[in-house]
């Protein structure tokens, strides 16, 4: 493993990290499995923002008699009812799911303490304001119980902010060559002549400016990067993405560890082998690592395309939005026999959506979720 110095916080940190979301409801031994390749190879950084209750006990599990090596990152104001995820503000319900994870884990500590999942002005504003769940984590770390604070977002502006803050050691931010092409808030408009993207209320602006105005800022403030979603959950591998050109996890990780203020990257792994495609970076060679390819493709339009994050949770109805898009997309991509059966063990289909739109107001990604839930029934006929 090679180790970066993560941000202020002076921790070193692998290069190859582990995102644990695609683990949330894995069964134990995949957990573990997944784990222990990780911390075999050196992995000491891993991601935990679920809060489902199996998927903070398997990692408990994991880590008993290990918890020393490695850094665990959780977060502020993910919570979970009714078997579902979901994001909060409110400090009290916060601060129960930080103790649940705390106890889960087997630990009295949290390495890095996450606001969690803050893209909108009006929710900067209520985070980092006073009373807010910024002055709880500050308390939790003068406590002991947390280390250091971070921060997690989609967007630049509320990221920026954090940063020049002066309130955070670690930003979780996605990170790879399909969205450094658009522009902080993912707004876009086409000309006729080319496509330029454009945010609210101001002027025209070449793509991936902002972004990289951020990764700048971080590396300046000495803010550790995180970089999280470095596949853009999996479509850089897919023959028929939007750009043509196809990547590698090899050459996604090295465009994601090659921008300013990256300490480590955090591929979402769901099995060992998916550990060890990340882990085989260490080991590559620099032709196997490049990634000018992407230069054949000035703009790659990503906007508006699933990352299976599941941020759009909770569904009225309980629908796994995440599960139900990468089903159906899986479908479209890949003729595995298992895909429909897969579907079938789905607790809620696609077909029990009630066009209700809510999860479309909290998608990072403005993604149509509906025309998305439309597509699975079409695909899987209900």
């Amino acid at each position: 493993m090679k180790y970066r110095k993560l941000g202020s916080t002076g921790v070193d940190v692998g290069i190859i990290s582990l995102g644990a979301e695609h683990l949330e409801y894995a069964p134990k031994d995949t957990v573990i499995s997944v784990l222990s390749e990780a911390l075999a190879y050196g992995v000491n950084y891993i991601d935990l923002f679920m809060a489902s209750p199996s998927v903070r006990d398997y990692f408990g599990m994991a880590l008993k008699n290990r918890r020393q090596r490695v850094m665990v990152a959780g977060h502020l104001g993910a919570a979970y009812k009714d078997g579902q995820y979901y994001r909060t503000r409110d400090k009290s319900i916060s601060l129960e799911f930080f103790y649940d994870l705390l106890r889960r884990l087997q630990t009295d500590y949290i390495d890095v303490l996450m606001l969690h999942y803050v893209d909108e002005p009006a929710e900067f504003d209520i985070v980092f304001s006073l009373g807010g769940p910024l002055e709880l984590a500050i308390q939790l770390q003068k406590e002991g119980k947390a280390r250091y604070i971070g921060m997690s977002s989609h967007r630049v502006p509320p990221a920026l902010k954090a940063v020049k803050s002066g309130h955070i050691e670690v930003l979780m931010y996605p990170v790879n060559p399909a969205f450094d092409t658009l522009p902080g808030d993912m707004s876009w408009i086409e000309t006729k002549k080319d496509q330029w993207y454009q945010q609210p209320g101001t002027s025209t602006v070449k793509p991936g400016i902002e972004r990289k105005e951020l990764y700048h800022a971080c590396a300046v403030h000495n803010v550790g990067i995180v970089a999280m979603k470095p596949y853009a959950a999996g479509r850089l591998f897919r023959p028929g993405n939007v750009s043509s050109i196809v990547l590698t996890p090899v050459q996604c990780l090295h465009y994601a560890l090659s921008q300013p203020g990256v300490c480590t990257a955090v591929p979402g792994c769901k099995t060992s082998a998916e550990m060890q495609a990340a882990i085989a970076y260490l080991d590559a060679t620099d032709e196997q690592k490049d990634y000018s390819a992407i230069n054949a493709n000035t703009l790659w339009q990503m906007q508006g395309s699933c990352m299976y994050c599941n941020h759009c949770l909770p569904c009225p109805v309980r629908i796994d939005i995440g599960a139900t898009t990468r089903l159906a997309d899986t479908a479209a991509y890949s003729k595995e026999d298992n895909i429909t059966t897969q579907y079938e063990a789905l607790a809620v289909k696609a077909s029990e959506c009630t066009h209700c739109e809510e999860c479309m107001t909290r998608c990072p990604f403005g993604v149509d979720v509906i025309a998305n839930m439309t597509r699975a029934v079409e695909i899987f006929g209900k």
